[in-house]
């Protein structure tokens, strides 16, 4: 796929959301630009990042045409492909820490699409790092605990999970299986957030995925913290590997029988190196439509709990 140029050159400030709206609430965004960005300021990068930005290719296959547009050009175009889709807004999961390319993105998309920052909580200076992205906008943070190889739980996370709580933002966690090749599973499992999400009661825990294959403890650590909550994204795969088999139907009734409506994000875990994801967003809607979910509850799960935890219409 490759990007064309928008038919926008700039965009008016988003309006306050309704219900109707859908929101996908986990969506990634790699360009030329910012992935340059990034590797500029990583003192060893890996050889597959260097060698996809050189060849303008990145995607698990390695085959995906990068973007390479201005953060202007690269607003308009996201909201473009978001309406194409039928998708009013979008939240971004930052993949660079610290990424100037992305809060220029970030003031051209004016609330259009909004985004979570990266940062490594074991920094000593996360936190501080932490308030200025908040301040330019991020509307929370998305952790990587089994991608970056740590646990959360340690004591060492602390002074970051307090920042957080300061500034009364929202975090989503990728726990469970991933696509990298360099995760270690040994730190996947949701129960080690337990400790984090009793002690910060009031700061919303997004897991990513439905757990991505650990369903069960994300639904056991939700009954012991109402605060923490799950997104819907991604292809859900995992369910291949799951026994008893489970069906995306079985996966959303167990979610919301343990968890309320209240408590569920939709999400497509859509990228910019491929179409957008309306397969999986049509799978999603016509599942909770199938359900028989009321026009209340499955607003909550498209739109208002987005709104809710990541302050959008603020």
């Amino acid at each position: 796929m490759v990007a064309t140029r928008p038919k926008r050159s700039s965009l008016d400030p988003a309006p306050p959301s309704k219900p109707g709206d859908v929101i996908d609430a986990h969506t990634h965004l790699f360009t030329v630009g910012l992935l340059t960005e990034m590797l500029e300021s990583m003192p060893n990068p890996p050889a597959r990042f260097r060698e996809g930005l050189k060849n303008r290719k990145w995607g698990r296959r390695g085959t995906d045409v990068l973007p390479d547009l201005t953060p202007e050009q690269a607003a308009c175009w996201y909201l473009e492909r978001l309406e194409a889709a039928g998708v009013s807004r979008a939240v971004v999961m930052s993949v660079a820490p610290d990424n100037q390319w992305t809060r220029d993105f970030l003031v051209a998309a004016k609330g259009h699409v909004l985004a979570l920052c990266n940062i490594d909580p074991f920094d000593p200076s996360g936190p501080e790092l932490l308030e200025r992205e908040v301040a330019v906008g991020f509307r929370g943070v998305k952790l990587y605990p089994v991608n970056r190889c740590y646990r959360l739980s340690d004591p060492a996370c602390r002074p970051f999970f307090d920042k957080v709580a300061e500034l009364g933002v929202a975090v989503t966690i990728h726990y469970g299986v991933t696509v990298d090749p360099t995760g270690d599973l040994r730190y996947a499992d949701p129960l080690d957030l337990s400790p984090v999400a009793r002690d910060y009661p009031d700061t919303p825990f997004v897991i990513a995925h439905f757990g991505a294959g650990w369903l069960q403890q994300v639904l056991q650590l939700a009954y012991q913290c109402k605060n923490v909550c799950v997104d819907s994204s991604g292809t859900n795969n995992w369910m291949d590997y799951h026994v008893p088999k489970m069906t995306l139907p079985e996966v959303f009734e167990r979610a919301l029988t343990a968890m309320g409506p209240e408590r569920v994000l939709f999400g497509t875990d859509s990228g910019t190196t491929a179409p957008y994801r309306t397969w999986i967003a049509y799978a999603q809607r016509r599942t909770l439509e199938e359900m028989g979910l009321s026009d209340h509850d499955r607003d909550l799960i498209l739109r208002g709990n987005a709104v809710r935890i990541f302050k959008i219409d603020e």
